[in-house]
C-alpha cells in the first residue's frame, strides 16, 4: 500500500465551471482593454505592428532640403505611427504658393531620424488578439494583454492544433463512434464548429477548411493526419487521443446538450512549460446567471477521492471512464519491464460491477 497519494492531471468538463485566461501578443503593442471591460468573443483587446521591412531614406534627397533645414521641414518625430500617403516633411516652394513633400509609403513607425538621414519601419499585417471568451478583464498587462475571467460550459481535450476561432456547435454523429466525412458537409458549414464522434478523415478535413468551418472536434485522429491538421486555417481539437478512439461519455453527452450553441474553441497545445495550455471548447452563461468574481465558484474542481471519475490515458485503456472505488488505495504493481508502479483499482463505466488494476500515470480525473 502506498499511503502518499499524487495529484492526477485533470480534464475540466462541465456544464458550469468558472476560470481565467490569458489573451496575449507575441509582441509587445497597444492593449485597448481595461480591468472591469466586460469583453464578447470577437472583441479585439490588443494589436501589434510587427515591422515587416526597414527602409533608410535621405531626406535630402527626397525633398531636396539641406541637413540643418530637416528638424524645422518634420512633421513626423522619432516613434511616431504613420499611416500610408501621411506626410512625414513638408517644404514650401514657389514662393510659399504650394510645398513639395514626402508620404509614407505604407503605414509603419519612425525608428530613428540621425542628420538627414530617416529610418522608417514598414508595418506587417497587424497582429490582433480577440478576447475569445466572453466575460471580463480582470487584470491586464500593458503592452502585451489581458487576463479574462469567464463562467459557462467547459471541455479540455488531449491535443489541439493551434489557432482560435468562435462559431455555432454543429453535431454530425448521433453516436459517440461517428466518423465525419466530407460527403457530409454542405454550404452551411461556413462558421460551425464541426462536432465528430470518434474521427475525421483527410476528405473531410480538406473540405471544412474549404468550407470555412470555425472548428472541429473529435474524438480521435489518425496519427497520419496530423501534420495536415497542423497546417489547416480551421482549428482542430481532440478529446481522447491518436487513434480511433470513441468520444468518451461525459464529453459526449456535454457536447449534445451544447449542440446550437455559440461556442470559442481554442486549439492551443503546449504540453509543458510556463505557458502549458490544453485545447478547450467554451461556451458562455448567459449574463443573468453569472456570479460575481468574489462568490464561490459554481462547480468545484474535481479532487483524488473515492467515487471520483477518471479517464484512461494510455492503451489498453485509453478513452475509457470510470471511477475510483470507495475504499481506493495504491498499492505497487509490477510492470512487463520487471519494475513497479503505483497502481489503483478503477471501476469502468462499460464493465459494471468489475475492478481493473490501473497504473496511476495512466490515468486523469474528469469533470
Amino acid at each position: 500500500m502506498i499511503e502518499f497519494i499524487p495529484q492526477l492531471p485533470e480534464s475540466r468538463v462541465a456544464t458550469t465551471a468558472r476560470f481565467r485566461r490569458e489573451r496575449r501578443l507575441p509582441i509587445p503593442g497597444e492593449v485597448s482593454g481595461a480591468v472591469g471591460l466586460r469583453v464578447g468573443a470577437q472583441d479585439v483587446i490588443a494589436r501589434a505592428y510587427p515591422p515587416k521591412i526597414r527602409r533608410a531614406l535621405s531626406l535630402t534627397r527626397v525633398i531636396g532640403v539641406n541637413e540643418a533645414e530637416v528638424p524645422k521641414r518634420l512633421l513626423k518625430q522619432v516613434g511616431d505611427p504613420v499611416e500610408a500617403r501621411e506626410i512625414i516633411i513638408a517644404k514650401p516652394i514657389n514662393f510659399g504658393t504650394a510645398r513639395l513633400v514626402y508620404k509614407a509609403p505604407e503605414a509603419g513607425q519612425i525608428a530613428a531620424i540621425q542628420g538627414s538621414w530617416m529610418i522608417l519601419d514598414i508595418y506587417d499585417t497587424p497582429l490582433e488578439v480577440l478576447a475569445l471568451y466572453r466575460g471580463n478583464i480582470v487584470s491586464v498587462t500593458p503592452r502585451m494583454g489581458a487576463v479574462i475571467e469567464a463562467q459557462g460550459a467547459l471541455i479540455q481535450g488531449a491535443w489541439g492544433s493551434g489557432k482560435d476561432a468562435v462559431g455555432v456547435i454543429k453535431w454530425f454523429s448521433k453516436t459517440a463512434e461517428g466518423i465525419l466525412d466530407a460527403e457530409d458537409l454542405e454550404a452551411d458549414t461556413r462558421g460551425t464548429i464541426l462536432v465528430a464522434g470518434r474521427g475525421i478523415t483527410r476528405a473531410a478535413l480538406v473540405r471544412a477548411d474549404e468550407l470555412r468551418a470555425a472548428g472541429i472536434v473529435a474524438g480521435s485522429l489518425l496519427p497520419e493526419l496530423r501534420t495536415l491538421a497542423g497546417s489547416l486555417r480551421v482549428p482542430v481539437m481532440v478529446t481522447e487521443g491518436f487513434g480511433e478512439i470513441p468520444m468518451s461519455a461525459p464529453v459526449f453527452e456535454l457536447l449534445n446538450a451544447l449542440n446550437g450553441k455559440e461556442a470559442a474553441i481554442s486549439a492551443h497545445y503546449e504540453p509543458r512549460g510556463r505557458h502549458a495550455a490544453r485545447p478547450e471548447l467554451f461556451v458562455p452563461l448567459v449574463v443573468s446567471r453569472m456570479q460575481q468574481s468574489d462568490q464561490v465558484a459554481e462547480a468545484d474542481r474535481p479532487q483524488v477521492k473515492g467515487g471520483a471519475v477518471v479517464r484512461g490515458t494510455a492503451a489498453p485503456n485509453l478513452g475509457r471512464v470510470g471511477i475510483l472505488p470507495n475504499d481506493f488505495l495504491l498499492q505497487w504493481i509490477a510492470t512487463d519491464a520487471g519494475t513497479q508502479l503505483p497502481g489503483v483499482h478503477v471501476e469502468w463505466n462499460d464493465s459494471p460491477g468489475t475492478r481493473e488494476t490501473v497504473p496511476w500515470t495512466n490515468l486523469e480525473l474528469i469533470g
